[in-house]
Order: structure tokens, then sequence, then C-alpha cells
């Protein structure tokens, strides 16, 4: 899970793709990058947060010097491939681009056919990176500089389009003789979110709505699945090519987790879903208690749900001291020192009390477990647990990294089935815990709409997968184990 943005204008672009991947920060902390175009090439990317771009420079104007044109992308990574380590984590950062033509990209989502992709591609990978699986094969599919028009980009975006297996909201920066081209391109379920605007004449392409909206964008819509666009300043109207006609089929964790609340995806509202959740838990899975205390910060909004719905009032009794997503962090200890350090219990609102925390997921189990001990440290009675999302079973493949079947509290692995409840209680020390069920899940998303589906892959594996994905996703899971991602076995 990533976060890009592009921008086509008729000035500089550096400083509002700064500002645009500050506000992606939340999808990806691994590592950041961007590129400007104006004729020349300007790449910059590193390993760690958007600030890292900047460390170097006095002020915003001098980095926007050392960065001229009027167009370029950026990207905020969410590690789903690669090593963990520092410099691997620098290296594999995107965008990445080649020359001869020129070709920039990045991309949201996972991509898990790469090593069927390799070997049609006349370029070897020069990072262990998968946006590689988008990148040569849509530079082998180019022309020469000279001819490039949106006829070619279109043409060689569609090739692309019928060998890659994934998930992938993609951004493209080439350019033809007569100007530069910022292209996006959905996967033809558009599994990840992708929205664009025009605000003075320029052109915004990014991964959530939120986004456009802090950079000025008034109006936008959501990039179709399956398309391919592109977008020329002061021209109010983009090009599209919708080049795959399926269904849409949009992740459910975008909606309870990965997303900024203040976003709307498919004109669906991500904050109501998760408040419209919370009001669920508190109907399916009620419970006697002195105070509601969210998780900060994505439980925050399943907390006042649950609140309205039972009338038990909301405290903040947990105070969250960074910025940093336990959840998206690379390593399990990593997750595991984010979680114990970035959370304090306030005991003047705990102590005493029967308390209900509210989150978005229980996954490993790893940031929920803490929080407990910490409640019941500051003077908690009881803690009882209510999870805004059903329980995950299964490994997504399209984005989210999770490389082992094993790493799902919710799973005895043993007999291949979901746990009961009352004994994943236990092992993270709760006295009750109550998860969504998957038909209040898809109802606070879509409610009767038929105008897209839902992917819940990883919590009806592998029925939750679109269709035609089901039977490869299978036989990803058995390669998955000892630490490994299946697809890079």
């Amino acid at each position: 899970m990533c976060g890009i943005i592009g921008i086509h204008g008729p000035s500089n672009v550096a400083v509002e793709l700064y500002y645009g991947l500050l506000a992606l920060q939340h999808r990806g902390q691994s590592s950041v990058g961007m590129i400007t175009y104006d004729g020349n090439i300007y790449p910059d990317k590193d390993a760690g947060l958007v600030t890292q771009l900047t460390k170097k420079y006095e002020d915003l104007g001098k980095f926007e010097d050392n960065h001229p044109g009027p167009i370029g992308i950026g990207h905020t990574r969410y590690s789903t491939s690669g090593r963990d380590d520092i410099s691997s984590l620098k290296r594999n950062a995107q965008p990445e681009y080649l020359v001869n033509p020129f070709v920039a990209a990045c991309h949201n989502g996972n991509i898990y056919n790469g090593k069927e992709i390799l070997p049609v591609c006349q370029r070897s990978p020069r990072t262990a990176c998968d946006i590689q699986f988008l990148l040569l094969p849509m530079s082998q599919n180019l022309p020469s500089f000279v001819t490039i028009d949106f006829d070619h980009i279109v043409e060689a975006g569609k090739n692309v389009m019928d060998i890659i297996k994934g998930a992938y909201s993609t951004l493209f920066l080439t350019a033809g003789k007569v100007r530069p081209f910022l292209v996006a391109m959905t996967d033809p379920y558009k599994v990840r979110p992708m929205v664009m605007g025009m605000a003075r004449d320029t052109w915004y392409i990014a991964s959530e709505s939120v986004v456009l909206s802090r950079l000025g964008v008034k109006k936008f819509q959501d990039v179709d699945s399956g398309s391919i666009v592109t977008v020329n300043p002061g021209e109010d109207k983009p090009e599209v090519k919708k080049v795959c006609k399926k269904k849409k089929c949009l992740c459910m964790f975008e909606y309870i987790y990965f997303a900024d609340p203040a976003s709307w995806i498919e004109k669906v509202s991500v904050h109501k879903v998760r408040t419209t959740l919370g009001r669920c838990l508190g109907k399916e899975c009620p419970v006697k208690a002195d105070i509601v205390v969210p998780v900060p910060e994505s439980g925050r909004r399943y907390g006042i749900g649950f609140s309205h719905e039972t009338g038990i009032p909301l405290e903040e009794g947990l105070k969250k001291d960074r910025k940093e997503r336990a959840f998206i962090m690379q390593t399990q200890q990593q997750r595991e020192t984010l979680a114990e350090t970035n959370l304090s219990a306030v005991d003047a609102a705990i102590d005493g009390k029967d308390v209900v925390i509210t989150d978005d997921s229980l996954i490993r189990g790893t940031n929920i477990g803490r929080v407990i001990r910490k409640l019941r440290e500051a003077g908690a009675k009881k803690v009882h647990v209510r999870i805004g999302c059903p329980p995950v079973m299964g490994p997504c493949y399209l984005g989210i990294d999770m490389r082992s079947k094993m790493e799902f509290i919710a799973v005895d692995h043993e007999k291949n089935e979901l746990r009961n409840w009352d004994d994943i209680a236990k092992d993270i020390g709760a006295d009750s815990l109550g998860y969504s069920s998957l038909k209040s899940l898809k109802s606070a998303i879509k409610g009767a709409s038929d105008e897209f589906d839902v992917c819940t892959g990883c919590l009806d594996f592998p029925g939750g997968y679109p269709t035609d994905m089901r039977k490869e996703v299978e036989e990803l899971y058995t390669k998955s184990g000892n630490g490994m991602r299946a697809y890079e076995c």
C-alpha cells in the first residue's frame, strides 16, 4: 500500500509535489521519492519519511531550484517487495525511470507475477521493487521520443495490462517531441484508489481525495478501472481510454484502515464507513462498560460510532506519541517496538473503569496486546475489545504486506479454521472480543450499490478475491511461509 501523486501545470511543481507527499505519508513510511521534468530529469529518493527529501536544503526555495519542471510524480512507499534494510529501501524507492525512451513510473498495489514478466523484457531491472514489472514492459512497448503521443501510450499500456497480474494504480511520466505526458493507469478491477482534479490550470492525480483538497482542488473525479488517462495544463477535461471492461472490486482495507478518514473513495466517505461499522459493532457485539476508548488514530471513528449506538461515553484514554503507523512498519521487531513506545494510557481517564477499546483490525495481535496491558496498568478494571474489521484469515497479494499464512491470530493453523473469539481474547489479555460481520462491512462500504464490488480476499480466502484471481492466489498460498513473500519465493 503506497501513496502516489502526479502534477502537470504551467509552472514548477516541486513544492506542491512535496506537500502532496506529506499528505500521503500515512500510506507509506519505508521510503519516498519524486521526479520532475523540464526536458531534463531530476530524480530524488531516500529511505524513510517524506521530510528526508528536504533535509539537505536551507528552504523550499532551494529545494524547488534543484527540482525544476512543470510536471512530476511522487511516491511514498509501503514495501511489499525487496529487502527491509535501509540501503535496500533507498534503492527500491519509487519513482524509477529509464531513458531511450524516457519513462518514469510509480504505483500503488502489488504485482504478483513478476517472474513471468521479466523473461519477456529486453532490459534487466535495476531494483528489486515490483515497479520494474510495469516500467520495463511499458518502455519496451513505446516508440522513440520523436513519435510518442497518447495513442502510442494507450497501445503500450494495453499491452502491459494484458500481461500484468495484481493490483496497480500507476502513474507514468514520459515525453514526446511536442510535449511531456502525465499518464494514469489502473488495473482492470481498480483495487487501489486514484482520483484526479484541476485547479489554477494545473492537473493533480493522487491516491486520495484528501490530497487534492489540501492542494486547492474543489472538484475531483475517480479514475475508472482498466483505464489509461492523460491530462494537459489548461485543458478542462482529461483524455481517457478505457481498455479493459470489468466491474470495479475495491479493497476493503482502504476503507477500514489505510485511507485518510477525510477521503472519499468512489463517492463513499471513509469517515462514514468507519462510524457506521462502529454502530454495527454496538448492535452486534454489545457490552456493559463505563467508557469507550478508541485506539488512535484509526480506531477513533469506530469508537465514535460505537459510542453513538450504545450511549457509552467516548473518552480519549490513549495518547499517541508519534505519527508512524505500527501496522506498516517493515519488520515484526519494528512493529513491536513502536507498539510498545507509541501509545500512553491516560490513567486519570482509565482508573477504576470498565473500558471498551475500538480499533480498525486485528491481524497479528502485536499492537492490541500491549494496549490492553497499558490500560490495565493505568487502572482499568475490565478491557473489552471491539474490532471494525471481520477476522483476517488469509494473505493479501494485492498490496498489503502479509507475508505468511502463519501470522494471523484469528486462524487455527493446525485445523485451518477460524478460532473461537474467546480464545483470541485470552491470547491478547482482553475480557471479551467482538468483530464486525462481513455482511455489515460490505453494507457499510457499498450499501445497495451495484456499481462496484469489494475485495475481501483476506477475510474470505480465496472466495473474496476477484474470480479470475482465485486459482492463482491459492497457488501462492501453498508457497507462503518461513517469512518469505509467496510471490518472491
